[in-house]
């Protein structure tokens, strides 16, 4: 049996501004994505299963499986698009957090819409993969060809650095408890919507092309952090607690509640990752490789 497969990276927001609200109640946003290859997700298809059907199986038995996963509401539209037949066995090893605000199943998506189509000799153009993936969800877009980039609209839209990202030393914390993107949203106090200061951006964004980490590590935020913290005031105990390891900084990411440190150097990062294991021993502690 010749399966397809592939791994699917996770994604840190790196900055998160909120500035503004649609009238369909969808928030639009501007933010830093930076994909990791570690934590990742590992997708394996079987192009030989039973015509007619998708399944999908997860490591994690907590995740639904078949078209309620979005894996396989993935293969369900790339099928319908590419005019074939249904007969394809999803298996997700999985690694990254969930909903967590890492991207888990938008990149399991994407890694499903890329894997399928490569399969099958590019049936679907990338403008057709590219307004796939947007219908299965704001983040999927972006995973189809993951790279560091400011995201604008409702996060569809990727504007790619022009300048490699140095190598950041970044520590994940992962409490192991669910927040949705639709309760990090819910949370955040409305007087956070703003437009996005042109000259923070300027110096944050300049800070980063330099390698000066430590002043980056002072001018990155994220809105939804407040509002999630107030709810969950474990994440600003664990937070003082990255930071007194030798964090730069720690910020949540996304919608939340996983927790990242940037650390000057890897030595630090190490002694930090084995401090934090032992006082957070039922969290998950990741050390992030970027992608």
């Amino acid at each position: 049996m010749d399966l397809i497969s592939g791994d699917t990276p996770s994604k840190i927001n790196l900055y998160l501004k909120i500035t503004g609200k649609r009238s369909n109640g969808y928030h639009e946003l501007e933010s830093l994505f930076l994909p990791l290859a570690e934590p990742c997700d590992s997708i394996a298809i079987d192009p030989e299963a039973l015509p007619g059907a998708i399944t999908v199986g997860c490591s994690d038995i907590m995740i639904p499986g078949g078209n309620k996963n979005i894996a396989g509401k993935a293969a369900e539209l790339w099928a319908k698009k590419a005019a074939a037949v249904m007969h394809w066995d999803i298996n997700i090893l999985k690694n990254i957090p969930v909903a967590a605000g890492m991207g888990g199943g938008s990149s399991d998506a994407a890694k499903v819409l890329t894997l399928l189509n490569s399969h099958y000799n590019n049936k679907l153009t990338d403008d057709e993969l590219q307004e796939a993936a947007l219908s299965l969800g704001a983040d999927v877009p972006f995973f189809l060809d993951p790279v560091p980039a400011i995201m604008t609209g409702i996060g569809e839209t990727a504007s790619p650095l022009d300048f490699k990202i140095p190598e950041l030393n970044i520590l994940l914390i992962s409490p192991g408890f669910p927040v949705s993107a639709a309760e990090g949203y819910k949370l955040m106090p409305p007087e956070k919507i703003s437009v996005m200061n042109e000259d923070h951006r300027k110096e944050l964004l300049n800070s980063l092309r330099s390698g000066d980490i430590e002043k980056f590590s002072s001018l990155i935020f994220n809105d939804l952090q407040d509002g999630v913290f107030n709810k969950y005031p474990i994440l600003e105990v664990v937070s003082s607690a990255v930071k007194n390891s030798g964090a730069l900084t720690v910020l949540m990411t996304g919608s939340g509640p996983t927790l990242f440190g940037i650390y000057p150097d890897k030595q630090t990062r190490e002694k930090a990752a084995e401090e934090l294991s032992a006082i957070y021993s039922e969290f998950r502690i990741i050390k992030a490789a970027m992608y």
